[in-house]
């Protein structure tokens, strides 16, 4: 297994609500194991549940080596943070070829705007 093999089977995950909290460890995926599936499970673990509010994943895939997944993610949660009715977390892979960001809030609109800023509609 090459080193940029490796760095693909581990992941970070950070957390936005009224601060900035980052778990602080990376966590090992096994050999085999599906990585945007774990984004997602470790990115959705991160957000707390509201019956009444909106949620909605975003899954992004490195296109080209120099783009910079979870920074752009990590911009758009921060700008859209702050509030006790928004939440959401960023799960990535270390070497940054996948990042997932979860977002809920109470109020839709806040979500259709992460999506627009990346570029999406809700479906």
């Amino acid at each position: 297994m090459t080193g940029s093999e490796r760095r693909s089977h581990a992941i970070r995950i950070r957390a936005y609500r009224d601060a900035v909290h980052d778990v602080g460890r990376v966590f090992q995926l096994t050999a085999g194991a599906d990585v945007r599936t774990a984004l997602k499970r470790a990115a959705l673990a991160a957000v707390p549940k509201h019956p009444d509010w909106t949620m909605r994943v975003f899954s992004l895939e490195r296109t080209a080596p120099d783009e910079r997944l979870a920074f752009v993610l990590d911009g758009l949660a921060r700008r859209t943070m702050g509030g006790s009715d928004f939440a959401a977390a960023v799960a990535a892979t270390e070497d940054g070829s996948m990042a997932v960001l979860v977002a809920a809030a109470k109020d839709a609109r806040r979500i259709d705007r992460l999506g627009k800023a990346l570029g999406t509609r809700a479906s």
